[in-house]
């Protein structure tokens, strides 16, 4: 019985680690992309991501408002 069960052990152990040597980028968890950049405005300092930000004559402004 104790056979049995470490043959079945070492069959898994054998099965798990050829798995992985065949396809090892695989994985359970998903890489996630680094956050944006982050940008202060040139008026009140307020940091806003760099795709909401407003570049206008090479100065950074969080909104419309402080743009003008």
């Amino acid at each position: 019985m104790i056979k049995l069960i470490l043959v079945l052990l070492l069959g898994w152990v054998g099965i798990s680690l050829f798995k992985k040597f065949i396809n090892p980028n695989s994985s359970k968890y998903v890489k996630t992309e680094a956050g944006q950049k982050m940008l202060a405005c040139s008026v009140c300092n307020t940091h806003v991501p760099e795709s909401d930000a407003i570049i206008k004559n090479g100065k950074i402004f969080c909104s419309k408002e402080h743009s003008e």
